[in-house]
């Protein structure tokens, strides 16, 4: 059975190359500098075990994340990796199920694969867009929806992603008088020059004219520039909208700000004096 009809998000990772390796060592690392720092806070091996593997995983997510906003440049990803690790491996802001929707709708979108999103790939961003909306914000479901029908009226539309974007929308209805009324954050200095300082950096990759020259996973062929700048649109609105509003459980801001910002300096300051690996 051809696996990119189930799904089409689930990426091979391999140890040979280069920048794979180099994530995987730093991730490795990661894992074990966290759980030696949260033993020697709390004494418990198991709860300090289960630290550094979040942490871990968070600091992959951020680099998968990464890679899928701006593809064509695989050092960029790191800048926003090294960003991350403090407040990954120090507080503890490890929001996994949160990081995987985003890495889920990126794929979604810009098909990095080549293969359209599989039936499994829909009713995952569906069920964990929903689980979210409930438990923390519908402002998940509102995104999930946007990604889904963005990607029902691009090339190679799928008359099921857009029944699916409006099941999202539907369900998402029902979470919203659920919402939180001390939503919208307050505006401290910090957050402020954070949301600004983001915005300025990420438009240097949004607004570059450059053809994508990454190719598919599956055909080979040079990514969409459209799909791949719609993509880079919606993070830019989650990040957004998740460093202005200040709920239960939104601890994942700044993880959000360290990719944004991170694909951004890498453009600003680093591009020109560095060399991809090919």
């Amino acid at each position: 059975m051809d696996r990119y009809r189930i799904t089409s998000i689930n990426r091979s990772l391999d140890p040979d190359y280069p920048t794979n390796r180099l994530i995987l060592l730093i991730c490795l690392i990661v894992i074990i500098i966290s759980s030696l720092f949260n033993f020697a806070s709390n004494k418990d091996v198991i709860a300090a075990a289960i630290y550094g593997l979040k942490a871990g995983i968070s600091v992959f997510l951020v680099w998968a994340i990464s890679r899928e906003i701006d593809p064509d440049h695989e050092i960029a990803a790191f800048v926003p990796v090294i960003l991350s690790l403090i407040p990954a491996m120090i507080y503890g802001i490890q929001p996994l199920l949160a990081m995987y929707w985003i890495l889920l709708i990126s794929r979604i979108v810009n098909r990095s694969t080549g293969s359209k999103a599989g039936i499994l790939d829909i009713m995952a961003a569906l069920l964990i867009a929903a689980y979210l909306s409930h438990e923390i914000f519908w402002i998940f479901g509102i995104l999930t929806a946007a990604a889904l029908f963005i990607d029902s009226r691009l090339s190679g539309p799928e008359k099921v992603h857009l029944s699916a974007a409006i099941i999202m929308a539907v369900i998402t209805l029902f979470m919203i008088q659920k919402g939180n009324e001390n939503a919208i954050a307050e505006f401290s200095i910090t957050r402020i020059v954070a949301l600004i300082s983001m915005i300025f950096l990420f438009l240097l990759p949004l607004l570059s004219s450059e053809k994508i020259k990454s190719k598919s996973d599956r055909t080979g062929e040079p990514l969409e520039t459209i799909r791949v700048k719609l993509t880079m649109v919606l993070f830019l609105l989650t990040v957004i909208t998740f460093t202005l509003i200040d709920i239960d459980q939104n601890g994942f801001w700044p993880l959000l700000w360290c990719i944004a910002t991170g694909i951004g300096l890498y453009r600003l300051f680093i591009r020109n004096i560095s060399i991809d690996f090919h």
